[in-house]
């Protein structure tokens, strides 16, 4: 397919700085045959101003609908438009290859098979993150890359995904029950794995990503109860019986109790300092299961 249509669905909840950086970016990619689908997500109606500024179609929430939510209302006001990848894409990123997409969309055309597409995620300051990954026994792994060819990946990080339209059309839309946030890629790409398709990263293609942007504005008690909640219930879908009871009895105390000092560090004792907060945490904890197990949430 020559110039496939590529939906890009953005959206801002309170970050409309980095969100005017990333829309200026995306103006410079050499790949024309795309549309941005801006969800307003503020409750604010920024988006008018947006609009204005930039070329983007927009969608408005009563805000706060979380990154799942957002991410659904973006693709179905897409697919009327009738696209053939769409890309979900976080407000905080910065393409220093102006030929970024083509690279992208040009990987997933290689294979009929290929579902999904991710890319190489570094700091502003060049630095690599972790942007992608394999489900190895209970442990959902997250690494590193600059290879020079394309990787054969189980996850890939939710802040830049190219999807194909054939895996929308079979697997559907995100699974809201992850809102606001977390997990909500992994739980996707384990779904479209699932569905037969392959997922892969361009390790080649380096987009900035200025990290948890709108995350760090949320309170800890609130983020720590959405990641033990979250992580509940992907881990009840996704793993058997010995590889829950790992995470639910020795993992998910060690993340209430110990905290990364470094977060692009690998998961060594030596990087892990105690927790000031360990108490709220483990009540947070004892909270997500009730709250999981009251709503029957799986």
């Amino acid at each position: 397919m020559k110039n496939p249509k590529v939906a890009i669905v953005i959206a801002t909840y309170n970050q409309e700085k980095l969100l005017v950086e990333c829309l200026k970016s995306l103006e410079k990619t050499n790949y024309k045959n795309y549309r941005i689908f801006f969800v307003d997500d503020t409750g604010r109606g920024i988006g008018k101003d947006i609009a204005k500024r930039f070329n983007v179609e927009l969608i408005t929430t009563k805000g706060r609908s979380g990154q799942t939510g957002v991410w659904n209302a973006g693709i179905k006001k897409a697919l009327e438009w009738g696209f053939d990848y769409v890309l979900l894409l976080d407000d905080d990123m910065e393409f220093p290859d102006k030929d970024w997409l083509i690279k992208v969309v040009g990987l997933a055309e290689s294979d009929n098979e290929i579902g999904m597409v991710g890319c190489n995620l570094i700091y502003p300051d060049g630095r690599p993150q972790n942007s992608r990954g394999y489900i190895k026994g209970w442990k959902i792994t997250n690494e590193r890359g600059h290879e020079k060819d394309p990787i054969e990946v189980d996850h890939i990080v939710g802040c830049f995904m190219l999807i194909k339209r054939s895996v929308i059309d079979k697997v559907g839309l995100v699974d809201e029950i992850y809102n606001p946030y977390l997990l909500e890629e992994t739980d996707y790409c384990l779904r479209v794995k699932k569905s037969g398709f392959k997922i892969f990263s361009a390790p080649y293609v380096d987009v900035k990503h200025k990290k948890h942007g709108t995350i760090s504005t949320i309170p800890n008690p609130e983020k720590r109860f959405v990641r033990f909640k979250n992580d509940i219930i992907f881990s009840r879908r996704h793993f058997n019986f010995t590889e829950r009871l790992f995470r639910f009895g020795i993992y998910l105390p060690m993340v209430a109790i110990f905290r990364k000092q470094r977060d692009e560090d690998d998961l060594e004792l030596k990087n892990f300092s105690l927790r000031k907060e360990f108490i709220i945490n483990l009540w947070m904890l004892v909270k997500a299961f009730r709250y999981v197990k009251e709503n029957r949430l799986k």
